[in-house]
């Protein structure tokens, strides 16, 4: 064993360590060993109760398998046919692995240890969405599970690569969360989202702490996406997007909650293409449009007819949609665009000649906030 320890620390990979590995112990007990990668999903099912606190030996079907490293989306393992090795040399495979991890970097530090904790939660819930199972419990033997405990309110970060500066790491992130937010957070990667849990008391606490009194709780949460979306973008290079759940959840809400969350990303995408942060009580009606079944939707577009040309114009568009965005009132829409009131008049009323509907009428104003909604999601690329 000191000869292990001794060979283990020096200036080597873990691939060599486990090369190395294999080299001594199949010299010791005449037979050999195989590396291979698994995905992890194969492997929660061929061991359904490893949390990856054991090595092995596993059995499973004619072969001995042992755990060597858990990575993300993947398990690496040694494994060897049951015939070629007796169940007390199993177990000293076993304890030789076991002191390689204890003897080298490949032990991981309790940084690492959250972060690997993290990506399995990030799995689990993947998993879960896919499947439809959106109301499912944590499984028991998940180390996370403890952490989950009271109601959380989930933010969604999505985070697309520019290709040039470094890359946004779990560890970085959830030290500036940490810091951003006074506390302790959970942070679990879900492919190129980032799932970020607040627990209640925290999120109390941030609320009592508001230096407006009167500050209402979307306020409040509006205020604190905009702080973290410019502290993600100070630190990282690419394109983010951010949106935060209107309610507080708990552990068996998470699989819908997030679904939820991507979901309203797409649509503020979709819908608000200039905006980076997208509060899902701003696009309740975006989500009713979404909803109606495409080939409705096209047709509705085809109804259109001319209006349908005026929509494209970006004068117009950007018009309509300032004007909408400001509760319909001319003397700030004016403002806004740079423009004379008189201007805007006369763009309002020309759009009427052509259309027949005024903007100004709740009727037509609510038609037109429809038409837009429905060309965008009809024409996106």
């Amino acid at each position: 064993m000191n000869l292990i320890n001794t060979k283990m620390h020096g200036e080597k990979g873990n691939a060599m360590e486990i090369k190395w590995l294999i080299q001594q112990v199949e010299s010791v007990i005449g037979t050999s060993l195989s590396e291979s990668v698994w995905q992890l999903q194969a492997w929660n099912d061929a061991i359904p109760n490893s949390d990856g606190r054991s090595s092995g030996p596993f059995r499973i079907e004619h072969r001995w398998v042992w755990l060597v490293e858990r990575q993300q989306g993947n398990v690496r393992v040694l494994e060897t046919e049951l015939s070629q090795v007796t169940e007390a040399e199993a177990q000293l495979i076993q304890l030789l692995l076991s002191a390689a991890r204890e003897s080298s970097h490949m032990i991981p530090s309790p940084k690492r240890d959250d972060e690997t904790r993290s990506i399995q939660l990030g799995e689990w819930l993947q998993e879960r969405i896919e499947l439809g199972e959106l109301n499912q419990p944590l499984p028991e033997h998940y180390s996370m599970k403890p952490k989950l405990k009271g109601r959380m309110l989930p933010f969604l970060l999505n985070w697309e690569s520019s290709g040039q500066g470094q890359a946004l790491s779990f560890s970085k992130l959830n030290k500036l969360l940490k810091s951003y937010f006074g506390g302790e957070v959970i942070l679990i990667p879900l492919k190129e989202d980032w799932l970020i849990l607040l627990a209640e008391e925290l999120f109390m606490s941030l609320r009592e702490e508001s230096e407006e009194a009167a500050e209402t709780e979307r306020d409040l949460l509006g205020a604190l996406c905009q702080g973290l979306y410019e502290l993600v973008t100070n630190e990282w290079v690419g394109g983010f997007h951010l949106t935060v759940g209107g309610t507080l959840i708990g552990e068996t809400e998470l699989a819908s909650a997030t679904l939820f969350l991507r979901q309203t990303l797409a649509l503020g995408r979709v819908f608000n293409i200039t905006d980076q942060i997208h509060l899902p009580w701003e696009l309740k009606l975006e989500r009713l449009v979404y909803s109606i079944p495409e080939e409705q939707r096209r047709q509705f577009t085809l109804e259109l007819g001319d209006r349908a040309g005026l929509l494209q114009d970006e004068e117009t568009l950007t018009t309509l949609e300032t004007f909408f965005a400001l509760d319909c009132n001319v003397s700030e829409t004016a403002k806004r665009l740079y423009i004379h009131r008189n201007t805007l008049l006369y763009r309002i009323d020309k759009f009427k000649q052509e259309t027949g509907l005024d903007v100004r009428t709740f009727n037509d104003a609510v038609l037109v906030k429809l038409e837009l909604l429905l060309y965008k999601v009809t024409k996106r690329p």
